[in-house]
Parts: structure tokens; C-alpha cells; sequence
């Protein structure tokens, strides 16, 4: 993984060609917000990077509460595919660009642990400003605010509860946490009204992309100091 200076280089490297993509005509045509796609990035050529388009995966969150959804491939088929990868005699590290919800973050999938790399602070919490790098090990564990009634009073209070331990709560993580608020819009919404199958193609819709330098006397990213540290994140 990065150090935390090539981490900020890498950020500052990226702005510097999103801006140059921004004074593209015919990309800011096609994008006038400015959310370039994925084969965008890669026709403009800034990295020696390609696609694997074999082992890519698109897939919906909780497709089952939809009926327009039914019988796609879900968030969590796709996850079993990635996370049976790791079993394998001779596994070499994957890195998957993930698009979801007009943004990309990257999956870095190494044998005993997952990489979670964004640079939208938002997603982590309500205000973050700064990317950031999450590990999840087998020493990662998330836990739940769970109401629990007291026992003298007619109130609640909150206490503690793990949901899961290990590397997999990267998958919670993301299923919980980075899509619980818009997940939890739309079965609003459809208890009251049928959603538009754009709506959910737009808001659910989840790509894993599999990624990989063209250059092959480029190797993997280097070691990191964070790599020995674990995460456990509270819900």
C-alpha cells in the first residue's frame, strides 16, 4: 500500500488530471457535471491501465426488494466470487475500481485482508473532508448501537453489539454502512410507490472493475506502514 506522502501525491496527481479532463470539450459534452465514466478515464490514457472484462462483476444491492431487480446478480454473489478468489494456492493481490453512485473508490483484495481506498471523505462520516485508507483483517471487527430497555426505567439505552469479525466485515462495511442511507430511501419509497427501474439502475447499481498496468515492468504497489494496523469500525 502507500505511504501516507504517496497517498497525498497520488490525490494531488489525480486532481491535477481531472482538471485537464475538465478542459476537454468533448468530455465535458457528453459529462457537464463533470463525472467522467470509467472508459473515459482510461480513452484520455493518463495511466498504462486497463480492464479485465472477464473477471469484472456488475451487480445490484438487495436486488430481491425490487421487482424490477429480480433475477440480476446481487452485491453479495459478486463478493462471494471475489472473496473465493483468496483461497487459491498461488493468489496474487487484485485491485477492483469499484463505481457506485457517480463516484469510484478502490478494493485492493490481498490474501488476508481487504483495502478500501476513497477519496471522498463524505462516505466515512458527515463532514470528512480528507481521503482516506481502511484495512480490514482478521483482527477488524464492526459493531451496532443496539436500544436495549432499562430495567427501572421506561427508557432505552444504546449498548454495543459486534455484527461480524474479520476480513469479510469489509463487505458489511460497505453494505451497512457506505449504502445503508440510500438503500434505506429507496424501500421507503417503494412501500409507497413503484420506483422507475433508471432510479434504482442509478442508486443501486454496483461495478467491480479488475484492474491491471499494461506495463509489465510496472509491479504492485509497495508495502505500507498502515498495513499492520487493523480497523474496527462502530455503526
Amino acid at each position: 500500500m502507500p505511504t501516507r506522502p504517496e497517498f497525498d501525491n497520488l490525490i494531488l496527481q489525480g486532481s491535477t488530471e481531472w482538471r485537464k479532463l475538465c478542459q476537454n470539450d468533448t468530455y465535458i459534452n457528453d459529462f457537464p457535471n463533470k463525472h467522467f465514466d470509467l472508459e473515459t478515464v482510461l480513452h484520455a490514457g493518463i495511466r498504462p491501465l486497463s480492464i479485465s472484462h472477464d473477471q469484472s462483476f456488475v451487480g445490484f444491492f438487495i436486488p430481491e426488494k425490487f421487482d424490477s431487480l429480480q433475477g440480476v446478480m446481487s452485491f453479495d454473489q459478486i463478493w462471494d466470487k471475489i472473496s473465493s478468489v483468496t483461497d487459491g494456492i498461488e493468489f496474487e493481490p487484485r485491485v477492483y475500481i469499484i463505481s457506485w453512485n457517480d463516484h469510484f473508490f478502490v478494493l485492493k483484495v490481498e490474501e488476508n485482508a481487504y483495502y478500501i481506498i476513497d477519496t471522498l471523505g463524505e462516505r466515512l462520516y458527515e463532514g470528512c473532508s480528507k481521503a482516506y485508507i481502511l484495512r480490514f483483517d482478521d483482527n477488524t471487527m464492526i459493531y451496532e448501537n443496539v436500544a436495549e430497555e432499562k430495567s427501572q426505567k421506561n427508557d432505552t439505552k444504546d449498548k454495543e453489539e459486534m455484527i461480524c469479525k474479520g476480513k469479510e466485515c469489509c463487505r458489511e462495511f460497505i453494505k451497512r454502512f457506505l449504502a445503508a442511507i440510500p438503500l434505506k430511501e429507496l424501500e421507503e419509497q417503494e412501500k409507497k410507490e413503484t420506483i422507475s427501474y433508471v432510479s434504482l439502475h442509478h442508486r443501486l447499481q454496483i461495478e467491480f472493475n479488475l484492474s491491471y498496468l499494461l506495463s509489465s515492468s510496472s509491479s504492485s504497489l509497495t508495502s505500507s506502514p498502515f498495513s499492520s494496523s487493523s480497523t474496527t469500525s462502530t455503526l
